[in-house]
């Protein structure tokens, strides 16, 4: 699987650019504000999701590795296939659409192209116990930086309960109007998870 993808653009279009690696052209599927904001001759770095079908083998790009695991995330609901995922990306930002999802807001989801009441509500169905830490973390001080806190616990094998855990319990000994550095909060939080 291609997960990654590094080069210089050779074309854009609406909602693809042609990216050249190493002397081969990679067509990849992007939102609108993506393939707007870059020109040809350009280097970009795009994480991927390549979706292989019978008749089709499709490149999907995300500036983020957050955005590509979300997208990869919507595909498990039933009916839900890889361009309602990229609708819902194209749309919503992966915190957003999460928040969205956590909150059981599916007329927030209604408003995305080809999304009607029944695809909606199954997005929420089988998806909103897993963001229930967004639903919560909303009005939890943090803001931004929590939420990449919390990211980067998960990749060194945290669950999601552990590193909300551990970030509660630093975040009571922050005073909230100062603006942490983010290394400084991952220290202290990491102490936190070990205890």
């Amino acid at each position: 699987m291609i997960s990654r993808i590094k080069g210089v653009v050779l074309e854009t279009r609406l909602t693809s650019l042609v990216v050249d690696v190493s002397g081969l052209g990679y067509e990849v599927t992007v939102a609108p504000e993506i393939s707007s904001s870059i020109s040809s001759g350009r280097e970009i770095e795009l994480y991927t999701s390549q979706v292989i079908r019978e008749d089709s083998w499709t490149l999907y790009g995300f500036l983020n590795s957050n955005s590509r695991d979300l997208f990869d995330e919507l595909q498990t609901v039933t009916g839900v296939g890889p361009k309602v995922a990229h609708s819902l990306l194209s749309m919503f930002g992966p915190d957003d659409l999460r928040s969205h999802i956590g909150e059981g807001e599916a007329s927030a989801l209604e408003k995305v192209p080809g999304i009607g009441k029944k695809v909606a509500s199954r997005i929420i169905l089988e998806l909103q116990d897993k963001f229930q830490t967004y639903k919560s973390g909303k009005n939890k001080p943090g803001g931004k930086w929590r939420n990449s806190l919390k990211e980067a616990l998960i990749s060194l094998g945290y669950s999601a309960k552990e590193a909300e855990k551990a970030i509660d319990q630093v975040v009571l000994d922050l005073d909230e109007s100062a603006n942490p550095d983010l290394s400084e909060l991952l220290k202290k939080t990491l102490s936190q998870a070990r205890k």
